[in-house]
């Protein structure tokens, strides 16, 4: 399944961009961010990709 969404891309770098845009830190940056502008939040989709950083940690022995 791995294959099928990334292809032949470098693993471990899509584990660290997804990592890092699933921290709290930085979904309530965004959302701040958003009230700040006078623009609706739309959550991101954490819970979404939950499976596939497990996928890739497991894959990558992490």
């Amino acid at each position: 399944m791995l294959r099928e969404l990334l292809g032949d891309g470098d693993r471990a770098a899509v584990l660290e961009r997804l990592e890092t845009s699933a921290e709290a830190k930085v979904e309530r940056y965004r959302e701040l961010t958003a009230i700040v502008n006078g623009r609706a939040y739309r959550p991101g989709h954490v819970e979404e990709f939950a499976w596939v950083i497990a996928a890739l940690r497991a894959e990558l022995g992490r």
